[in-house]
């Protein structure tokens, strides 16, 4: 599932930054012509060739002691990426070119942001739990 997800992300990231650049900042036209394209699907390109060499490195290594810290170092990875995205966009009110701030935004946008996720957890725990019937909640989840 990672794995495709993370294929077609390659079309849906840019589509969704599109989307939701023309409909969050001020200047609609100005903010996506603005936006560091070459940058982005480098950064596309780096994900899926994390996820595909952590794919062969769990295929090719068979061992649990390298499970457990291939695991461990993905959480710190994702913990890190978390309080830095957090950090790096903490500054106050709308910057020089006009880009709203996130952490300066009414209270439903922050429930728009999270009502896909959440919603999301939800129904896959009740479909797997109530159509396929899965018992343990790892295999749930």
């Amino acid at each position: 599932m990672t794995a495709v997800s993370t294929i077609c992300s390659v079309a849906f990231l840019p589509m969704n930054l599109l989307i939701y650049a023309s409909l969050a900042y001020d200047s609609k036209g100005d903010v996506v012509k603005e936006l560091d394209w070459r940058a982005l699907f480098i950064s596309l390109t780096i994900v899926i060739f994390s996820i595909t060499s952590g794919l062969l490195c769990s295929a090719r290594v068979k061992s649990p002691v390298f499970n457990i810290y291939a695991n461990r170092l993905g959480n710190m990875a994702g913990i890190s990426l978390i309080l830095v995205s957090t950090l790096l966009s903490s500054g106050s009110g709308n910057n020089e070119a006009g880009i709203i701030q996130v952490w300066h935004q009414s209270s439903i946008f922050y429930l728009g942001v999270a009502a896909p996720c959440v919603m999301g957890l939800i129904t896959a725990n009740l479909i797997t739990t109530h159509v396929f019937k899965l018992a343990k909640k790892p295999e749930r989840v």
